[in-house]
């Protein structure tokens, strides 16, 4: 389990036992707070936030990483340990909770912020651990939220939706979500994006007319490597049924498989078998069972491990026409093998002097990224020789808000080769920009009076 299942999984909990009817005008957390003692309107879980305004105008794209403290080289390796123990390849009830749990407690007490979200996701649920007391599960994420953590304002929000925390409602809920989206929680902004991107509003169904920020959110979390963003984004991409728009809202599909999205592959699957094919909605306009039958057990192994496997090389045995469909011998593992991420090489020590791409002679330098006027995607060739630097984000986003996708330094590049791939999994070549820095040059010395 991750830290985002957390929020997910108490979502569908909530899904399956009602429907949510909200009104924006109805009980502030405010007013909700005030009826309590002091002493515990002070806690985190009673922060008084504004209230949720789904017809706001505007929204600016965060990154939940800007926001998240460093992890402890210690607390990540019992974290990677309880991960591995936590293995949905073994049957549930052979896994060790126990030994799981002491693992995430250790890391917790340490700071690490997904371990806390999963030790409350634990202790929340009806698995053999030790403590089942809830109010132990929403004190460690408030300690998250002390840290800054963006996810822990939306577990937050899920316990005030689910009325785990007293006088909690859908209210305080939403506004708990609205502040984890613009902190960015990717998992909050998808929430949002889905209810904010209706066709008018209606509160009582719990969706608003607000289509522009709606998919300016979905658009942050896409971004982020959340694949479930793109399978509303590809339902908004499609409205205008042109070609370049159904092309587009299948892309995202396809790349929201890449990001291990269950719910991408499970859309994209009947576009190849032809659904809607008759009414012209159908986003592939004809019928590719190779292709369908491909994603469909995709689907059912991403159902299967959640949030923990991502397929970046996806394209090598499924690539979008009107690419060929590389042959494949029927067996899923095979299938599997082949769009899975490759270890990525371990980061340079910033202590060791730098060989290889990054090594740039004694007394020269290239340009800034301000500098740089030129740029291409990863998955092209080098166009031109020199140095280059890696980075990802919104097209909209200047150059200062761009995030590194590799180390962070300039690489030198012949023309001909190929850019190395993203050191993060689930960031696909097609979404990185390498922006061309020059070759390098002498510095001019700086004259001392």
């Amino acid at each position: 389990m991750k830290s985002q299942n957390c929020a997910n999984l108490c979502r569908v909990l909530l899904v399956s036992l009602s429907v949510l009817a909200f009104d924006v005008q109805a009980g502030p957390l405010m007013f909700l707070t005030n009826r309590l003692p002091a002493a515990m309107s002070d806690l985190p879980r009673y922060e008084k936030l504004p209230l949720f305004y789904p017809h706001r105008k505007s929204f600016t794209c965060v990154y939940q990483d800007q926001h998240v403290p460093p992890i402890d080289p210690q607390a990540e390796l019992w974290f990677q340990q309880a991960l591995a123990l936590d293995d949905p390849d073994v049957y549930y009830e052979d896994r060790d909770y126990p030994k799981i749990y002491q693992l995430y407690r250790q890391a917790a007490e340490r700071g690490h912020w997904k371990a806390m979200l999963n030790l409350a996701s634990l202790i929340s649920s009806s698995y053999a651990v030790p403590e089942h007391d809830p109010e132990v599960a929403v004190r460690w994420v408030e300690a998250a939220m002390k840290m800054g953590v963006p996810d822990a304002y939306d577990v937050m929000g899920v316990y005030h939706q689910n009325g785990v925390v007293r006088a909690g409602g859908a209210t305080s809920a939403y506004a708990f979500f609205q502040r984890a989206a613009d902190m960015g929680s990717p998992s909050a902004q998808t929430f949002l994006g889905y209810k904010m991107a209706g066709n008018y509003d209606d509160p009582g169904e719990g969706f608003w007319g607000n289509l522009p920020i709606a998919v300016q959110m979905l658009e942050c979390a896409f971004v982020q490597g959340y694949g479930d963003a793109g399978e509303k984004l590809s339902l908004i991409y499609a409205r205008s049924g042109t070609v370049e728009a159904k092309h587009r809202a299948l892309k995202v599909l396809h790349d929201g498989v890449k990001r291990g999205s269950a719910k991408c592959a499970n859309s994209i699957e009947p576009e190849f078998r032809g659904f809607d094919l008759n009414d012209g909605t159908n986003l592939v306009g004809y019928v590719d069972i190779s292709r369908a039958e491909r994603y469909g057990e995709i689907a059912k192994v991403l159902e299967h491990y959640g949030d923990r496997l991502k397929l970046p090389n996806l394209d090598k045995i499924l690539p979008l026409p009107p690419a060929p469909l590389p042959k494949w011998d029927g067996n899923v593992k095979t299938l599997i093998d082949a769009a899975k991420a490759v270890t990525p090489p371990p980061k340079p020590n910033p202590g060791a002097s730098l060989e290889g791409r990054e090594h740039l002679p004694e007394g020269q330098g290239v340009l800034s990224l301000a500098a740089s006027s030129y740029a291409v995607t990863g998955d092209e060739t080098v166009p031109k020789t020199g140095y280059w630097l890696a980075t990802y984000g919104l097209s909209s986003m200047t150059k200062s808000e761009l995030r590194f996708a590799r180390s962070g330094r300039p690489e030198r590049y012949r023309i001909g080769e190929r850019f190395e791939a993203p050191m993060l999994a689930w960031l696909t070549p097609d979404l990185v920009q390498w922006h061309f820095l020059g070759d390098a040059q002498p510095v001019p010395q700086t004259r001392v009076s």
